[in-house]
């Protein structure tokens, strides 16, 4: 009895660690921008040969993980001027919340990047103004690495006069101007 149970829990233990939940890439998370204009590719990682499938703003996109369980979808070209709901199901489903269209500039370098806008010239004055709930800040946890990483760590803020304060100054100066001009 003792060694019956034993190999139902070994079962089960040795399911449950085949079993892998989809999952998307760091990058893909609340408050994210997506490059407007393009198709969108969408990547994470899932048991081998799972279906995954995207969707947002009325289209969904099937993919199957590959051997090592990776997999990418690319979404049409999506025109949604306000912000949406992105889910990724396979096993288990993600939903990803107050996502965006917009032009996503990637902002690199030592010093000036760090400056933030709440150390810039009139920096209380600026925080207070930042109403600008569709600029979002993707900062990357600095790390240092020998080999190309396939993911970092992330997180995306909302601008407003609650997180605008820690925004690289270059960054929101660049961007605010931008979507004043083109209000993207």
């Amino acid at each position: 009895m003792e060694l019956r149970l034993a190999l139902i829990a070994l079962l089960l233990l040795s399911a449950t660690a085949v079993r892998a939940e989809v999952a998307l890439n760091p990058l893909f998370a609340d408050h994210m921008v997506l490059q407007r204009g393009i198709a969108v590719p969408i990547w994470g990682t899932a048991a081998p040969d799972e279906e995954v499938t995207v969707s947002a703003c009325g289209q969904a996109k099937t993919a199957t993980a590959d051997a090592e369980g990776k997999w990418m979808v690319r979404l049409e070209p999506i025109d949604e001027t306000e912000p949406f709901a992105l889910t990724v199901t396979g096993g288990n489903e993600i939903v990803l919340q107050n996502v965006v269209m917009g032009d996503v500039w990637l902002c690199s370098g030592q010093s000036n990047m760090v400056w933030t806008v709440g150390n810039s010239v009139n920096g209380a004055e600026e925080v207070a103004a930042a109403e600008y709930p569709m600029i979002r800040l993707c900062q990357v946890t600095r790390v240092t690495a020998t080999e190309p990483q396939d993911a970092v760590k992330l997180t995306w803020s909302v601008c407003s006069p609650q997180t605008v304060g820690g925004f690289s100054g270059v960054g929101y100066f660049f961007g605010r101007e931008l979507h004043q001009e083109l209000g993207v």
